[in-house]
């Protein structure tokens, strides 16, 4: 074993021992020893809940980014975030909005609602007000019905603005179909979306 390898208080301890000092002088020692270790355990504890709290506020800082989405379709249905995207078809054809509650397709989760429609539009801004027909599909459990609207009956959906990446709409005067019972509910709701 190098000297390297032996902790400072054991070495002094034993550079007190060696010099003939009584009880009392090793119990302080010891004392003042404890103490350091002590002050320097709590001084790297606040040092990591410092660094966890910056990290977690970071987090939700990213969590806020996602935005959400709150429907009422008979029970609440609410979601922790909501992607936009304008997907330019070309050739003449319109461009597709959706919103979604998931990034990708292997990062849903549930509850899960996907909305798309087709819009004459090349920006955001161009449809803060217009009403716009609308597929809207909401499945709250992973093996549970998927409500829909039906192709002849679209949901409207309306963008009431538009600031910098974040997107506020509104849905109204629709009804969702159930499939496993076939039943109609109607549909409101709100969409804060994060566009992409």
């Amino acid at each position: 074993m190098s000297l390297a390898q032996i902790p400072r208080v054991t070495i002094v301890i034993v550079a007190i021992i060696a010099t003939g000092c009584s009880k009392e002088d090793l119990t302080g020692a010891l004392d003042k020893a404890k103490n350091a270790v002590s002050e320097n355990a709590a001084k790297a504890k606040d040092a990591v809940q410092s660094k966890m709290g910056a990290t977690a506020d970071q987090v939700q800082q990213q969590l806020n980014l996602a935005g959400s989405i709150e429907l009422t379709v008979g029970d609440a249905v609410k979601t922790d975030a909501c992607y936009v995207s304008l997907l330019p078809q070309g050739a003449g054809r319109p461009t597709v909005l959706q919103l979604q509650s998931y990034r990708d397709v292997e990062h849903e989760s549930f509850p899960s609602v996907f909305l798309q429609a087709h819009v004459q539009a090349n920006s955001m801004a161009e449809l803060i007000g217009e009403p716009i027909a609308a597929r809207l599909f909401v499945q709250r459990e992973a093996q549970g019905p998927v409500l829909f609207s039906d192709i002849s009956t679209p949901i409207e959906l309306k963008i009431t603005s538009v600031e910098e990446r974040v997107i506020s709409a509104e849905l109204s005067g629709a009804k969702l179909r159930d499939t496993s019972t076939g039943a109609e509910l109607p549909v409101t709701g709100k969409l804060t979306g994060v566009f992409e």
